[in-house]
């Protein structure tokens, strides 16, 4: 994507090709990356991705772009997903899960949208401004609490709280703080004090503040003492607020408020929070959980440092523009890689397939000189071009397998061209020649590959090698399944929250999602349609994880069965989560039933038991360009930017593993490095949104 993205706005221009001759070069057969989807024709055209894709409503600059590629795309009304409003559909519902005296609980959160536009240009709040924001989100958390619990001992304690001396030492102290505030505000401690918080934190008096979240937080452990009937709303209200005061003390104290989100990248997440007095229920908590969750962070598996951590968490709560996350009507690759090809296509852009790269070569000025590349598969005689897409119900797809009609060799079906541990020989080898073939090169293959294609590149460059070393990608694991009955049937308790989105579940699969609006873009026969579909992915487990990231990083792909053992190994841990963690999910399944039931999955070969359960679709990513980039503990102080390799004069580099203002892993970071290879090369200057946190 972030290729992809550069050369659409280098594109934008009616005039581009008096600058610019413009062409791809692609492994395999399809678009996309990591991000890439393909449909199965041998099975009802299912959609089969990489993991789950999802778009949060922050994502400014890859909402932005979606929008223009889908105007220029032009695609007729009426046609399937003619407009980008028709590919996204927004969702304001998540639960998290939770474990508590060995059992799951969820946690549902309903994150209310509002009337923005994601994509749109408004500015995004300063560092300062997260404060007030943060403080009345808590607010609106306790007046949910107190509306949950109108009838508890709670309400009583409050009441007698307002009597005592302790609030009219309180009410004392922050009085002037909240002179002309409604009378109706100071009905108890609680509303006091986040009032004179929220109010404080408006003025920029940071001292005070941090005392008054000294208080906030005593008054929430005073309320909770004694209360074991409300144990669980009592915990969740003191994680949040335990969570949000040490998260403004923490800005307050280690100067994020005027020095950037960086500047606190040497602490682990869960660590920094620590030390700025969250206490140990907090940190270990579905909510902290949840963030590194969105990273493959894992339970205790990889860190995340604080400033990449905090930032994203922020945006993701606060500055989302509609709703919280938006879901694609279709497979990522059918709603944005196979737009994007076409618009380019239209636009005079050339796309040559079946190319993998093996080598970038240097001259002795470290300038880029040749490119070698293995040519994977050529083209009949008949044909001047490779035609990637095909058409389900109406909609341009990408196929999960090459389209052999155009192939002088028609590559089989067991045959994965976009594996490294392939040993299917090459049709023959390519050498680019600069100054021939090529003058400048972008360089938009995942990080986790470079070992393997640039290690001229990282012997010659000390800030490469700094990079290849700390900024690291790892493996995850996926699978999905088609289902008989709906989420009702299976009693999932929100069901009538739309579809289901839970984190925080137990790994390797924490996180699941009810995909079933995927249905009607698949081809299932009317006796075998599904009325489920359910996305599952996470961080694969260790040994595993560090032995395919150390075949990665020595570029030993030797063992060509490693890809079907890392499968399989995905298979027998998603094998295990149905039978033993569906039933707290998928009740409904369970009923007078000691084991999960195969039967209520969609086999189109009819198997039986188990056999149903295997003709799912299973994922392990493990190949380097399959890879999640992590943002470990510091590691954004070793990204470079796009324009930083002065060491390598004609070469951009592109990617969500670059410096590119956001540091984690998503398509907003993609398309934010995209904007920015951009930028550099036609030496326009135009902002991108949230690049800089001051």
């Amino acid at each position: 994507m972030g290729t992809l993205t550069s050369v659409f706005k280098l594109t934008n221009e009616t005039d581009w090709k008096t600058k610019y001759d413009i062409t791809i070069y692609q492994m395999g057969w399809r678009l996309g990356g990591k991000g890439a989807s393909g449909r199965n024709a041998n099975i009802a055209q299912r959609i089969e991705e990489h993991g789950l894709h999802l778009w949060f409503g922050f994502y400014d600059n890859a909402f932005n772009v979606i929008q223009q590629v889908y105007d220029a795309n032009g695609r007729e009304p009426g046609t399937p997903l003619a407009t980008w409003e028709e590919a996204f559909r927004g969702y304001d519902f998540i639960s998290l899960e939770e474990k508590i005296n060995n059992e799951w609980l969820n946690w549902p959160f309903t994150i209310p949208p509002n009337s923005q536009t994601p994509g749109d240009s408004t500015p995004l709040p300063s560092i300062a401004e997260y404060v007030p924001k943060i403080i009345s989100l808590l607010f609106h958390q306790y007046k949910e609490f107190l509306s949950l619990n109108p009838h508890s001992n709670v309400q009583a304690k409050i009441q007698a709280y307002n009597s005592s001396p302790t609030f009219f030492q309180v009410k004392s102290k922050y009085l002037p703080i909240v002179m002309g505030v409604s009378d109706d505000i100071l009905d108890d401690g609680g509303k006091f004090i986040f009032t004179a918080s929220e109010n404080l934190s408006k003025q920029l008096n940071w001292p005070t503040l941090k005392e008054i979240l000294k208080d906030l937080l005593q008054w929430i452990t005073d309320l909770g003492a004694g209360t074991p009937d409300l144990e669980t709303d009592l915990r969740r209200l003191f994680i949040l607020i335990d969570m949000g005061t040490a998260t403004i003390k923490g800005m307050i104290d280690d100067q994020v408020i005027t020095k950037g989100f960086d500047v606190i990248n040497q602490y682990d997440y869960r660590q920094w929070l620590g030390l700025h007095g969250a206490k140990p229920d907090t940190i270990n908590s579905a909510l902290v959980q949840g963030v590194y969750g969105l990273v493959f962070g894992g339970k205790e598996q990889y860190t995340f440092e604080a400033g990449s951590a905090l930032r994203g968490l922020l945006r993701l709560g606060l500055t989302y523009r509609g709703s919280v996350y938006y879901r694609m009507l279709a497979g990522m690759g059918d709603v944005i890689f196979g737009p994007m090809y076409q618009v380019l296509t239209k636009r005079g852009v050339k796309f040559e397939f079946f190319h993998k790269i093996t080598n970038l070569e240097l001259d002795e000025q470290n300038s880029i000189s040749a490119i070698d590349m293995d040519v994977q598969a050529s083209l009949k005689p008949a044909f001047t071009k490779y035609d990637p897409l095909v058409m389900v119900n109406g909609l341009p797809c990408w196929p999960n397998l090459p389209n052999n009609q155009f192939l002088a060799q028609p590559i089989p079906d067991n045959v994965n061209l976009e594996s490294y541990y392939s040993k299917y020989p090459p049709e023959s080898q390519k050498k680019l020649v600069k100054g021939i073939d090529f003058d400048l090169v972008i360089l938009g293959i995942s990080i986790g590959a470079l070992p393997t294609v640039a290690s001229q590149l990282i012997s010659k460059s000390t800030a490469w090698q700094k990079m290849i070393k700390n900024v690291i990608a790892v493996s995850t694991y996926a699978f999905q399944l088609w289902l008989k009955p709906n989420t009702t049937d299976m009693k999932w308790p929100y069901a009538d929250k739309g579809l289901g989105l839970l984190g925080s579940y137990q790994e390797p699969f924490d996180t699941w999602a009810d995909m079933s609006d995927l249905i009607d873009r698949e081809s299932w026969p009317t006796e075998n349609t599904p009325k489920n579909i359910a996305y599952f992915c996470g961080p694969t487990p260790q040994p595993y994880a560090d032995q395919i990231l150390k075949n990665v990083l020595n570029s030993d792909f030797s063992d060509p069965g490693f890809p079907e053992k890392e499968t399989n190994l995905a298979k027998n841990y998603a094998l295990d989560y149905v039978q033993n963690l569906t039933k707290h999910i998928w009740p409904g399944i369970w009923e007078n039933r000691t084991s999960f039931d195969f039967n209520t999955l969609i086999d189109l070969k009819n198997g039986q038991g188990e056999d149903r359960f295997n003709n799912q679709f299973f994922r392990a990513n493990i190949d380097p360009t399959e890879l999640y980039v992590m943002s470990f503990t510091n590691s954004s102080s070793s990204r470079l930017k796009t324009d930083q390799t002065s060491t390598f004069p004609n070469l951009y580099i592109t990617g969500d593993w670059i410096d590119n203002g956001f540091n984690a892993g998503c398509i907003e970071a993609t398309v934010m490095a995209g904007l920015q290879t951009a930028r550099a090369i036609s030496g326009e200057d135009f902002p991108i949104s949230g690049e800089k946190d001051i």
